[in-house]
């Protein structure tokens, strides 16, 4: 794996290990410590999560005390030593299936924070589990941890920036690109890329990472990552927890932070819960192998941590089936546009080069600027369709879901509540006999 593939993987896949930190990270002469790394043979390739503890000789990740000693560390692309590694850090472990051979850190955001009616945030993200108030705006922060929503991040490690002249590094997801000034925005923060490499394709809903240099409130990219591939080896055993923040309705996809799909098929086995316990905001670790092909991990096993995540930052689910419209990287339903990013799991044989005209359902989540879509199927009866989001009026003060309008009105019950529906579609943007989808 080469190390821009390791820190766009690093970066990209913000995930923790939101457990309890062991006991056992004492005295290496101890036979207690000799046990718990003997008992951490047949790991599995790639581990990725938070670092709980670290030792002269060892690094416990995933409730996984490895063995260390002859590892190569990298940091923030460049090499360090084990004792640089910190508690808090998510990091990726390579091994050789008994002791750690690469260990890789890269922060999620090396940036500037916002500070606004009492909230932080960095390019967007709003921090919590800050373990400090003593912010000033503008301060420049490193920052790692896992994202349960688009614009949300749990902090499990934060240390300030001294350097104003260092390399920053952001990443979230693309609003008000102007391509004539060569500017976006990830959140709040304005990114000038009049000088950057672009890897990629730029647009709206585009999941970018960012690398350059802040200086009075602009941040000037000298590189900007729209790929964001993953270069793992097919079929590669892999082990992981986060947050679950995505669910299709078949329960046949999952994504973890924001940002890591997870396909679930009839030989995936549960721990201490079923595919019922498959609930946004639920805390999983997910073995399973990676499947280069597709750009998803197939999951052999899910097991459900006691943690769950209530934010009140988390986005929305929705659902909605209909004729999409495809056009300049912008595809709409009802005259609503929809964003895909390098995470889009496209089903039946679809890609944005065959979707113009067909009738498709899409599946995702939304916020305030953007409905991302996580997974497009093909849509075979259209006699009724599903629908999940919020009910609102429009100008004409009609009760409508994602541009759908209900002719016998059953959607006016409904308003201003965020529901699954089922509808009889009638013709263009009309439905009727919507009811609760149970």
């Amino acid at each position: 794996m080469t190390n821009q593939s390791i820190r766009n993987t690093a970066k990209l896949i913000s995930l923790s290990a939101i457990t309890v930190a062991l006991s056992a990270c004492g005295s290496s002469s101890s036979n207690n410590d000799s046990n718990e790394l003997a008992a951490t043979a047949n790991l599995p390739s790639m581990i990725i999560g938070q670092v709980t503890g670290v030792t002269s000789d060892s690094i416990t990740v995933n409730d996984h005390t490895i063995a260390a000693s002859s590892a190569e560390i990298e940091i923030d692309g460049n090499n360090a030593t084990l004792a640089n590694i910190k508690q808090g850090m998510i990091v990726e472990v390579e091994t050789n299936g008994t002791s750690a051979t690469e260990i890789e850190y890269d922060p999620v955001f090396k940036g500037p924070i916002n500070i606004q009616n009492d909230q932080v945030s960095i390019a967007g993200v709003t921090l919590s589990n800050l373990n400090s108030s003593d912010f000033s705006q503008g301060q420049l922060f490193e920052i790692s941890g896992y994202s349960h929503s688009l614009n949300s991040l749990t902090v499990t490690y934060q240390a300030p920036i001294t350097n104003s002249q260092s390399e920053l590094e952001v990443q979230g997801s693309i609003t008000n690109l102007n391509q004539q000034l060569r500017t976006f925005n990830l959140g709040d923060l304005v990114i000038n890329y009049q000088q950057a490499d672009i890897d990629g394709t730029l647009s709206n809903g585009q999941l970018v990472e960012v690398e350059g240099f802040y200086n009075n409130a602009i941040f000037t990219a000298t590189e900007v990552d729209a790929e964001q591939s993953l270069s793992f080896t097919n079929n590669i055993d892999t082990e992981l927890e986060g947050v679950i923040t995505f669910v299709n309705n078949n329960m046949s996809l999952i994504t973890l932070n924001s940002q890591w799909q997870v396909s679930i098929n009839d030989q995936t086995q549960f721990e201490d819960g079923t595919t019922a316990n498959l609930v946004v905001g639920q805390v999983v670790e997910v073995d399973g192998v990676w499947q280069q092909a597709n750009n998803k991990l197939l999951a052999q096993e899910i097991e459900f941590e006691s943690t769950n995540i209530n934010s009140n930052t988390t986005n929305q689910q929705f659902s909605v089936a209909g004729v999409v419209s495809y056009e300049q990287n912008i595809a709409t339903i009802n005259g609503i546009e929809f964003t895909f990013n390098s995470q889009t799991v496209f089903e039946d044989g679809l890609s944005v080069n065959t979707l113009d005209g067909q009738w498709v359902e899409l599946e995702g989540t939304y916020n305030n600027e953007q409905n991302s879509v996580s997974e497009v199927e093909l849509e075979d009866d259209t006699s009724e369709i599903n629908l999940t989001g919020l009910v609102s009026a429009n100008q004409n003060q009609q009760a409508t879901l994602w541009g759908y309008i209900s002719e016998d009105n059953s959607l006016t019950q409904y308003l201003n509540q965020t529901v699954e529906l089922e509808c009889q579609w009638v013709a263009s943007n009309q439905v009727r006999a919507c009811v609760l989808d149970d």
